[in-house]
C-alpha cells in the first residue's frame, strides 16, 4: 500500500515547483537580465512585461532553456542576494522604457493602467507596480493576500508613486 501511494505522488513532483513568481528584466545593449528570487526549470516560462505606461499590451514569452545562469548579485533589489540570468539577444526593441517585470509560470497577462492580471496555475493573481523614492515596487497578490513584494532599485531619484512607503522603499544609506 505504501508503494503504490509513493509511485503515484511521484509524477506530481515536478506540477508542484511550477509556482508563479515575479522578478525584474533589465534590457541592455548586449541583450537582457532577469532578476528573481525564484529559481527557473525547464518547467517554466518566464512572460516580460513592459511598464503599462509603456502602451504595451503584450507580453513576450520564453522558456528557461533561452537563458544561461550567471552569478548571483545584491545590487539590485535593495542589497538581497537574487539569482540572475541572461539572454543574449533584445527582445522587447521598441520598449520606452530599458527595464520591465518578469511573471514567472504565467498562462495568461493581461495588463491595465497599473496592474498585471495573471492566470496561472487555473487561479487569478494581480501583480502591482508603483515606485519608491529610489526604485520600483512589485507585489504579487492571491485575493487580498500579498504572496510576494520585489524592490528594484533604480539608482537615482525618482517621483514615488505608491500609496505609502513599503519597508522595502527604504534602502540602507
Amino acid at each position: 500500500m505504501k508503494l503504490a501511494l509513493l509511485i503515484c505522488l511521484a509524477p506530481l513532483a515536478p506540477l508542484a515547483q511550477a509556482q508563479i513568481d515575479i522578478g525584474f528584466y533589465r534590457q541592455e545593449r548586449n541583450g537582457l537580465s532577469l532578476y528573481t528570487t525564484a529559481p527557473l526549470n525547464t518547467i517554466h516560462t518566464v512572460m516580460f512585461c513592459t511598464d503599462p505606461s509603456d502602451g504595451q499590451s503584450a507580453c513576450h514569452t520564453l522558456k528557461p532553456y533561452d537563458f544561461t545562469q550567471a552569478a548571483e548579485v545584491d545590487f539590485v533589489m535593495a542589497e538581497q542576494r537574487v539569482r540572475h540570468y541572461r539572454i543574449s539577444k533584445r527582445i522587447l526593441p521598441h520598449a520606452k522604457t530599458e527595464q520591465g517585470i518578469a511573471i514567472i509560470n504565467a498562462q495568461q497577462v493581461t495588463q491595465t493602467a497599473n496592474a498585471f492580471s495573471v492566470l496561472a496555475q487555473r487561479r487569478r493573481y494581480k501583480i502591482t507596480t508603483c515606485t519608491g523614492s529610489e526604485g520600483i515596487n512589485l507585489d504579487l497578490y492571491d485575493g487580498p493576500h500579498k504572496l510576494r513584494n520585489l524592490y528594484f532599485y533604480l539608482g537615482y531619484d525618482i517621483t514615488p508613486t505608491c500609496d505609502s512607503a513599503s519597508p522595502s522603499d527604504k534602502r540602507p544609506l
